[in-house]
């Protein structure tokens, strides 16, 4: 079987040496280039697998380098490499079109699976011809803070979105950053010089919403004593922001398709339309999907916002970020007050590591700052986040409470559903117990790998009602 060949261009030696034993440790070939020319030439004289490309190149920039090297293998997964910290950075070259970037210090097993998943991702290119250079316009520095993987594809997908102009749908936790994304997306497109618009969907009383959006003319309604342009006007040209966006009323709801479908407004009261040329990005927190199936969000406005998706994980599944998010405000806060930066102990940082973060990184930073402001000395101990103690030990009592309730919200959904219904069939239970039912044997039989003795052993039943169930529900196993 013949080996992959990795080009490892880099102008420091001892990098290039870290990295060609790394990844010959995994059975791959290694190659090396000094500068980029070196790398043109080694590119030049045969197929390559896969590029770990420096950014500081002596004869040129990383990035500049990167629509070279695609021009010669279109198909090649170009992994970046980075400063720890350096976010911009990976935007940057994910417009350019590279696969994957990693940081220094390097982590020799992050190195083994990156190759692994570049070389699959090669493969894959190869048969599906799909893997592409990006365009490259100019940027700005990026705000989001992280290097969990999780992150890392949000990145990338910030960088691709950044090359065109369609909607972008961010969806997330309230705290988790989605207006930073969306900023990023704007500093990081063509539209970076024009207005970047914020909207709040869920801060607006409901008869003011379509005016504040749209516009109105003079005379539209009570106290509209002039018109008056909407953001979408306003924008013209940039990005606007829908935050929240799972908060509009339905009629806003009709009125905002029509306007991703004409791009056009119609102030209220007007009628004339307006032509607008606006990036729409949106985000929410809700579940849209399922505000969908009981009719409170639009299908159709769903997949009109939804054409490019960003999720972005909350704080709880990507902890390894906590480090550098301390790091952050902490020096924000020093910075703020023209103080030195105050040092985390280790006890306040298990504390810190420990805490499920139900309000995310905007949680994080009220509390460490809240923290910093009662800390007198250097270093930040326990004591001075009491709060945080008492979060923490609320915290299983309110995820079981929350728990218990969001059960309850389901059923009281379903029997509402039904007497709504008007059946006649008193079926009820027996509709509510399916309702449970099918989901509880899915996630035992998920988390036991398919073990049916195993499942029926959790659930306390015998293995021939199992598979009853199975059949009854078409539960695949």
């Amino acid at each position: 079987m013949t080996k992959h060949k990795i080009l490892i261009a880099d102008d420091d030696e001892s990098i290039r040496f870290v990295l060609s034993k790394a990844l010959e440790k995994e059975g791959y070939l290694s190659l090396q280039a000094r500068d980029g020319k070196e790398t043109i030439k080694l590119l030049e004289s045969g197929p390559v697998s896969v590029i770990f490309l420096d950014i500081f190149m002596p004869d040129i920039n990383g990035l500049d380098l990167i629509p070279e090297i695609l021009k010669i293998q279109d198909t090649i997964p170009i992994v970046v490499i980075t400063a720890h910290g350096d976010t911009q950075t990976a935007i940057e070259s994910a417009k350019q079109g590279a696969y994957d970037y990693i940081t220094k210090p390097f982590d020799v097993k992050e190195i083994a699976d990156t190759a692994k998943r570049a070389v699959n991702a090669r493969q894959q290119a190869k048969e599906n011809q799909n893997f592409s250079s990006k365009d490259k316009p100019k940027s700005q520095a990026s705000k989001i803070v992280g290097q969990s993987l999780e992150m890392r594809r949000v990145y990338q997908i910030i960088g691709r979105a950044a090359t065109s102009d369609e909607t972008v749908l961010i969806m997330g936790e309230s705290g988790t950053g989605k207006e930073l994304v969306a900023q990023a997306i704007h500093q990081n497109s063509n539209r970076a010089n024009q207005e970047f618009v914020v909207f709040d969907c869920s801060a607006i009383p409901t008869n003011l919403i379509e005016s504040a959006l749209f516009g109105h003319v003079k005379g539209a309604f009570t106290g509209a004593d002039s018109s008056r342009q909407g953001k979408f006007e306003q924008s013209n040209g940039g990005t606007i922001f829908l935050d929240e966006v799972g908060e509009l009323p339905a009629d806003t709801q009709m009125k905002l398709l029509r306007v991703l479908q004409e791009r056009e407004v119609e102030p209220v009261g007007g009628n004339q339309s307006r032509k607008v040329d606006v990036r729409v990005v949106a985000a929410t927190n809700r579940q849209l999907q399922q505000d969908i199936k009981v009719n409170i969000f639009r299908e159709d406005l769903y997949y009109r916002l939804n054409v490019i998706p960003i999720y972005i994980p909350p704080l709880r599944d990507r902890k390894e970020d906590i480090s550098d998010l301390i790091d952050l405000f902490t020096t924000q806060f020093a910075n703020e007050y023209n103080q030195k930066k105050a040092t985390i102990s280790d006890q306040t940082c298990k504390l810190l590591m420990e805490y499920n973060w139900p309000g995310n990184v905007r949680e994080l930073e009220n509390t460490i700052k809240q923290g910093l402001v009662m800390c007198s000395g250097p270093v930040l101990l326990p004591e001075h986040c009491p709060q945080l103690r008492v979060k923490q030990a609320k915290f299983t009592t309110t995820a079981e409470s929350d728990e218990k309730t969001h059960i309850h919200q389901i059923i009281e959904r379903r029997v509402k559903n039904y007497l709504d219904s008007g059946t006649n069939d008193k079926s009820l239970y027996q509709h509510i117990r399916k309702t449970m039912e099918k989901p509880l044997f899915e996630i035992v039989l998920k988390k036991t790998k398919g073990n049916r003795s195993k499942a029926a052993e959790i659930l306390g039943i015998n293995r021939n009602t199992l598979h009853v169930k199975i059949e009854e529900y078409g539960i695949e196993v």
